[in-house]
Formats: C-alpha cells, sequence, structure tokens
C-alpha cells in the first residue's frame, strides 16, 4: 500500500520513525522479562503505553495497518494489566509476531513509503482478536506458510546472476533482509534446515555487504499489474495522536495547535539530544582527520626550528603556541570521536530474543546474561558487528548448550547459560561470548581438519589446544555433518575471523570439555585515527598499529635459530616465529636488521625484523582506493609530519597468507 506525504507531514514522518524505531527496540527487551515475570504490572503498563504511543502516531499519519496491529495489542495488554487475561507462551508467540510485523512494516516505510494491505494482516489480526474475544490463541491459517504467501517469478524480478536458491529463499520469506531469512533458517531444526551450501551462499552475500534490494530491480523497472493511488490521512485517528502524545509534536501543523500548553512543557527537553545526519558527523571526522595532519606537520617543523635556531622570545612564543594549539586539536578530536560513538547495547537488546526463539525451537533452556551494554565503541565497528555476535550466539545455544536431560547428567543446572559481555581495555573493545555448554572436542576438530587435507596427521599430532581451536576459522573446515553435529563448532566461523579481521581486530578461543567455551573478541575503539609505530625497512618507512605490539627488543643474530623452513627468534627462553619485513612484502631483504617487534596475530605472538624505528605517532588512517583496496598486508596507508606517505600494515593478513603453513609449527 503506498502512501503519500506532504512535505509538513514528511517532517512528522521522520519523528515518527524515530520514536517507532525506539519503542520497538525496546519491546523485544521488556517482552522477555515479562515473559518471566508475567504479574509485573509495571512492565505490564509500560508496554501498554508503548503501544498506544505507536498506535496514535501511526493514526496521525493515517498508517491504518500499523495502527490496526498495534491497536489488538494494546487490547491484549490492557486486558492483561487488568487481570482479565493470563499470559501463556503462545500468546507471547502471537505478540512476538505483532512486533516483527510492526517492524518489517516500518522499514517498508522507510525505504519505499509503502505499508502492509490489509489483506496482508487480516488473518494476523483475526488471531489477535481471538485472543482479545476469549483468551484462545488460533493457529495461523497454512495459507501464511504455504505457497500462497510465497512471492512469484511475476512479483519480483531479480538482477542478473542472482542464485536460483538465493532466489527461492526471498521468494519464500518475502518482505525480510538477507540477515533476518539467515536467523530465521538457523533457527529452524536442523532436519529442517536446507543443505548447507544454500546457508554458505547466504553467509557470502550478506558478508559481501549486499541485501535483498541489491538483488532486484527496482519497482519502476518491474511489471506493475496496476498503480495504487493511496488515500490522504484520516481525520479520525488524527485526533488520536494529539491525546496520545502531543509533548512528541512541538513543530506540528496547525491541527495541533491547541495543545500548546502541552507541547511547552516538554520544549526544554526536547532539546537535550540533537539528532544529527551521519554524513555530518563523517564530513567533521574528515576534517578534523587534515586537522590532526596538519597538526603533526606543524609539530615537526617545529622541532626542526627550535634544533637549528638559536632560542629567542618569539621562537618560545611560536612553540608555546605551537604546544597549546597541539593540545586543542587533541580535546577537539577526543570530542568529534565521541559523536562516532555508540554504546554496544544498540546490538546487544536484539539477544534476548534471538535466544529466547531459538532455545523455544531446539526444545532448550538458556538464561542470557549481558554485560557492559554502556560499553562505547565506534559505530561503524558496530555495524558490523551484529552478524558474527548473531553468529557466535546461536552457536552458542544450537552446539554448545545441551538439552536439559543431557545437561541434568552431566550434573549440570537444566538451564544452560551465554553470556555476552563487552568491557573497555586500553584503546580496545574486549567482547566475549561464553557458554557453559559441552565445550569443544579438540581431537574431532583435529581428525575431521585431517580428513578435509587441512594439515597432515604429523601436524594434529604436535598440535596444541589453541592451534586446534584456529581450525574452526579456516576456509573449507565446515562440512554439512558440522550444521548438526553437536561436537562441531566450524559452520561458516571463517566468515566470522574474516569479519573481525577487516576491523583490525582479533578473535581468540578458550575451551574445556564438558564446561564450556568462550570466544574474546578484541577490536579497536576506532578505525580513523589510531597510534602507531614507524619502523623502516629497506629505506621504506611502515606503520604498525600500536594495539598489535607486544614488545620491542634488539635483534641478535645469536638467537636466530632455524625450523625446518622457518627462521625462529629466543627471547626469555621464549621461541617466536620470525620473519623480516622485507621478506613479507617481498622486497630486497638486507643484513641492517635493528629491532625485533613482537606483534599479536591471534593466537600467536609473531617476531618481525625491521632496520630502522622511528618512534610512535598517531595517525589518521586514509584508504587506498578501489584498485589497491585489496592489497594483501596493506590496511590503508597515512600521511606524516614532513609529507611523507607511509602504509600501514595489517599484520593479521600479512601474517595469513602463511598460515597454511604454519599450522603445526610451534
Amino acid at each position: 500500500m503506498k502512501m503519500e506525504f506532504t512535505d509538513d507531514m514528511r517532517e512528522i514522518l521522520e519523528e515518527f520513525l524515530i520514536e517507532a524505531d525506539e519503542i520497538l527496540s525496546s519491546l523485544d527487551q521488556d517482552l522477555i522479562e515479562l515473559e518471566a515475570n508475567p504479574e509485573d504490572k509495571d512492565l505490564l503498563n509500560k508496554i501498554f503505553r508503548g503501544m498506544h504511543t505507536l498506535k496514535g502516531g501511526a493514526g496521525f499519519l493515517g498508517l491504518t495497518s500499523i495502527v490496526e496491529i498495534a491497536h489488538k495489542i494494546e487490547d491484549i495488554f490492557n486486558q492483561l494489566r487488568n487481570d482479565e487475561l493470563k499470559l501463556t507462551s503462545d500468546m507471547m508467540d502471537l505478540i512476538f509476531e505483532g512486533v516483527d510485523r510492526l517492524k518489517e512494516a516500518i522499514e517498508m516505510l522507510k525505504e519505499s513509503d509503502e505499508i502492509p494491505d490489509e489483506e496482508d494482516i487480516k488473518d494476523y489480526l483475526e488471531r489477535l482478536e481471538a485472543v482479545v474475544s476469549g483468551g484462545e490463541v488460533v493457529e495461523a491459517e497454512v495459507v501464511n506458510n504455504g505457497s500462497e504467501n510465497t512471492a512469484s517469478d511475476e512479483d519480483i524480478e531479480f538482477v542478473e546472476g542472482v542464485d536460483e536458491d538465493i532466489k527461492e529463499l526471498i521468494r519464500k520469506y518475502p518482505g525480510k533482509d538477507l540477515g533476518d531469512i539467515l536467523e530465521e533458517l538457523i533457527l529452524l531444526p536442523p532436519d529442517e534446515r536446507p543443505p548447507l551450501e544454500v546457508i554458505e551462499k547466504l553467509e557470502q552475500i550478506i558478508a559481501e555487504g549486499k541485501d535483498v534490494k541489491d538483488l532486484i530491480k527496482p519497482k519502476e523497472e518491474q511489471k506493475q499489474p496496476q498503480p495504487e493511488t493511496q488515500p490522504q490521512p484520516e481525520p479520525q485517528p488524527a485526533q488520536q495522536t494529539v491525546e496520545t502524545k502531543p509533548e512528541k509534536k512541538e513543530e506540528k501543523p496547525q491541527e495541533a495547535k491547541q495543545q500548546q500548553p502541552a507541547k511547552k512543557k516538554k520544549t526544554e527537553k526536547k532539546e537535550e539530544v540533537i539528532r544529527v545526519d551521519v554524513e555530518r558527523v563523517e564530513v567533521l571526522m574528515n576534517l578534523v582527520g587534515e586537522l590532526v595532519l596538519d597538526r603533526n606537520r606543524i609539530v615537526k617543523l617545529a622541532s626542526g626550528l627550535e634544533a637549528s635556531c638559536e632560542s629567542t622570545e618569539t621562537i618560545e612564543e611560536l612553540l608555546d603556541s605551537i604546544t597549546g594549539m597541539s593540545r586543542t586539536v587533541s580535546d577537539l578530536q577526543d570530542a568529534v570521536m565521541k559523536l562516532r560513538m555508540q554504546p554496544v547495547k544498540k546490538i546487544f537488546s536484539k539477544f534476548p530474543r534471538i535466544v529466547r526463539d531459538l532455545a523455544k525451537k531446539l526444545n532448550k533452556k538458556v538464561n542470557l546474561v549481558l554485560e557492559g551494554e554502556d560499553t562505547e565503541i565506534d559505530r561503524s565497528i558496530l555495524d558490523k558487528l551484529e552478524d558474527p555476535l548473531i553468529h557466535l550466539v546461536r552457536n552458542a545455544i544450537d552446539h554448545g548448550i545441551e538439552p536439559p536431560e543431557e545437561r541434568v547428567k552431566a550434573g549440570k543446572p537444566e538451564v544452560g547459560t551465554v553470556k555476552l559481555s563487552a568491557f573497555q581495555e586500553g584503546d580496545r573493545i574486549i567482547i566475549a561470548i561464553e557458554d557453559d555448554g559441552r565445550g569443544i572436542d579438540v581431537e574431532k576438530v583435529k581428525k575431521k581438519a585431517v580428513e578435509k587435507g587441512l594439515i597432515s596427521p604429523e601436524q594434529a599430532e604436535n598440535m596444541s589446544d589453541k592451534e586446534a581451536y584456529e581450525l574452526l576459522f579456516m576456509p573449507g573446515f565446515s562440512t554439512a555433518e558440522q550444521v548438526s553435529d553437536v561436537s562441531g563448532r566450524g559452520v561458516g566461523m571463517d566468515v566470522v575471523a574474516s569479519t573481525i579481521h577487516s576491523l583490525r581486530g582479533t578473535i581468540e578461543v578458550e575451551s574445556e570439555l564438558g564446561k564450556g567455551t568462550k570466544f574474546i573478541m578484541k577490536l579497536p575503539l576506532t578505525v580513523a585515527i589510531i597510534r602507531t609505530l614507524m619502523v623502516g625497512a629497506n629505506h621504506r618507512i611502515f606503520a604498525i598499529p600500536l594495539y598489535s605490539v607486544v614488545e620491542i627488543v634488539r635483534y641478535e643474530p645469536e638467537n636466530v635459530k632455524n625450523i625446518g623452513q622457518f627462521k625462529s627468534f629466543m627471547l626469555r627462553d621464549e621461541v617466536y616465529l620470525l620473519f623480516s619485513l622485507n621478506e613479507l612484502f617481498d622486497i630486497p631483504d638486507t643484513d641492517e636488521k635493528q629491532f625485533i617487534v613482537i606483534v599479536r596475530v591471534g593466537e600467536k605472538n609473531i617476531a618481525i625484523a625491521v632496520e630502522e624505528l622511528f618512534g610512535e605517532e598517531e595517525i589518521v588512517i586514509k584508504p587506498l582506493g578501489k584498485l589497491l583496496e585489496n592489497v594483501q598486508g596493506i590496511a590503508g596507508a597515512t600521511i606524516t609530519g614532513d609529507g611523507k606517505v607511509v602504509l600501514i600494515v595489517d599484520t593479521n593478513s600479512l601474517i595469513n597468507d602463511k598460515k597454511s603453513q604454519l599450522v603445526g609449527v610451534l
């Protein structure tokens, strides 16, 4: 159903969409809490008010289908809070379905000014009405899950080259984005899931940053049987809104003018938050980045001036001014960086619902513990973390947490625990997913890797547990058996690892058989400005991110040993695999190595030999552009204080090339 909005109404629409997102994002958490405490009157009233507000806003804009769904759910909560109904698990499923439908309607409205037709929600409204009328939850008609509800080739026209399996999934789950479709598939019992290759195709498309809208032709290019024109907003719902949320409509047109007193009351509170377009923040961030580069150059010139000129009062004042300016630029940089930061709660809040649905589907009992939800991280990193986290949490429930009867036999509580936590450690954010389930059977992992030809039997025999866990992240390790085999935990993990590495982060695994498993992700606070160690190799300067540097020592030839085809470096009775920076970048090697930089790569510490050290420097990361963005081992470039272009080393991908050779070494 296509909607039409005047310019004035569109301003109100934008405000409504923001408010609707806030209401719906908190509903999942509130409903999970309500399911555990169905007699909580405060919670019942809070959810009732949220639905009432949503209904009112939608009514003012004439969004009929949203009004009808919200109104029926509001009726149910009105009866619940008045003790006229008793909350059941089936009733909660029906309410969750309504929340999902409301979310889909809001997304449709954002993308194309459309909302679901009344016919699309007719069956759902009838099921809600059955609850309101008699407290009975009626099963959805077969038509809702059958072929009649599946879009056909005439309804959707795909762009060229879309895989047939992916087309079928999009038809089967109309209105859902690819992430939601993947979630639906994983929620299915193992014997009902599509083949693993289909799930992997879907994961690959998501990893490429594509969604449904990128795979289908725009509506104007598709065959339209008959264009729909939609009516203007109906006057009756409009009055509901004025009564429901006058405080949210300070800039509402003339219809709401009689509510002036209510509006004034909230004006001061409204000004506490200013919503700024993300693009404006990005422009500001780029300008601050350039300012940091200019600051670095001025500081460099000032140091040269101080060294080469006799000190005078003017020079002293100039140096003091530069010091003050440098401090101000740093403060400005910190302030702008905070604009990009968002609490991890933005994605953590989605997990109570995911855990609840998956546990119910698999007949398991799971308690989700969330910690550190207020920890902040760069928005661009946070946006890319959602899929890896969802995958790891699903794995924890699907393959880690045992069924209740199995847990009781093992002497564990019937209810399993999945813990999702976040905290800051220096300039890194640590996010961990931990379960108290079966743990990883290392011997089975090694055996499977040998069968797949990823390692030799000799390498498997000499491999430590930590090295075996790294096999889970190797492409090709997953098999169809892994999807349903409770001891395996490798499905799609290479996609998880590649995403974390693309964010210049690391992922580690800790596990104990029969006790549980913990995945630990370490990520930078921001992707824009970082501190680096400047090193030299063959008269070139490279920047190594400081967060990956463990320590720096002098290069001592007598501590260099050969292990097979590799070199190693002995330091305080520890053996480190040794590479020269020249060797890693395939540039001519020299015998002028002066220092060893120990860097963290995944679970390992690796020694890298360099010829010179130039100290620490704060740099602004610049992308290399389309032609060079896939160069292995390079995370970007920067401009130093003296105007030179310096490449930033990505130690993870640099060593990744040699990973298959390194397995089993040390």
